[in-house]
């Protein structure tokens, strides 16, 4: 099988370590506010493909999805409605999946939350990530 590689920008042969068997990590949202339309429109596409990948091809996908659940804006937020911002988080999170599964989107295999990794987020790379007081500050240098 083949896949388009933005990167090359040309067809290249779908690669795995394990016949038949993909890993696949996608982003998954920062839990401030409710999920929006283009929250449904990345989650669906995914869930078209990985169909596709699964029911047509017979792949079996593992996802793995982050939740950004602790970062500035649900930390505002928080202090905005006199929250605790995990609570938000929490919230919000729950309606993400519940939104998800009314647009009969699978679930991750997965998921995984920053707030889960805060202490190896700056061994990742320290020059892209300090730790503040529990607050995460990305600076990206291109």
């Amino acid at each position: 099988m083949q896949i388009w590689d933005s990167l090359k920008d040309e067809k290249v042969e779908l690669l795995t370590s394990k016949e038949k068997e993909l890993s696949w990590y996608m982003c998954g949202p920062t839990v401030y506010d409710a999920a929006h339309l283009g929250h449904a429109r990345t989650y669906v596409c995914f869930d078209v493909i990985a169909r596709i990948l699964e029911d047509v091809f017979g792949y079996h996908l593992n996802v793995a999805m982050n939740i950004t659940d602790i970062d500035d804006k649900i930390i505002q937020r928080a202090q905005e409605r006199g929250e605790d911002w995990e609570a938000l988080a929490r919230q919000y999170e729950q309606e993400f999946f519940q939104d998800l599964n009314s647009l009969n989107v699978r679930s991750p295999t997965v998921v995984t939350r920053v707030s889960e990794y805060i202490d190896e987020v700056p061994l990742i790379s320290p020059d892209l990530a300090t730790l503040d007081l529990g607050t995460l500050t990305l600076t990206v240098t291109l």
